[in-house]
């Protein structure tokens, strides 16, 4: 699946493997919000962002039905391997069971702080929200560029 911003020329690909995989995971959790980060690389130019892995969420992630907060555990090991590999952090996403994947105003927070983390070298992290359940599957993709949100659609 291709996902696109018309205004910047910017993409990005989801392949339907991780689409699936995304909703695996939604589904195991519901009815709790979970959440992982996303793994990949970025075409020669910049303008494409490749989604190689979506990851489960840590062992220490805390879980709820209205609440969501990522762990850490593992997770540095993990990165340490990619980077060696030319894979790296893109992002966050997460599960909003049951409801709309509209990203709350803590989303947003929590995004532009990752987007300021010189250790995440990610200045502009793909948000990837999944909503509703398995008989009708919602998702909000957005960029955080400069504190600007930058919406993405599937390409038709």
């Amino acid at each position: 699946m291709i996902l696109i911003n018309s205004d910047t020329n910017l993409k990005i690909e989801l392949p339907i493997e991780q689409l699936n995989i995304l909703h695996y995971l939604c589904d195991e959790s519901n009815p709790y919000e979970t959440g992982g980060i996303i793994i990949g690389k970025y075409s020669d130019d910049g303008l494409t962002a490749h989604i190689s892995e979506i990851t489960n969420s840590p062992a220490d992630s805390v879980k709820k039905k209205a609440f969501f907060k990522r762990g850490v555990k593992g997770l540095q090991k993990r990165l340490d391997t990619l980077w060696k590999n030319n894979y790296y952090y893109l992002g966050e996403w997460h599960y909003h069971p049951n409801s709309l994947p509209t990203p709350s105003s803590s989303d947003i927070k929590q995004m532009i702080s990752l987007s300021q983390n010189k250790k995440l070298n990610c200045p502009e992290p793909i948000l990837i929200i999944i909503g509703g359940n398995k008989e009708h599957w919602l998702k909000t993709v957005i960029v955080i560029a400069n504190e600007t949100i930058i919406p993405f659609y599937e390409a038709i």
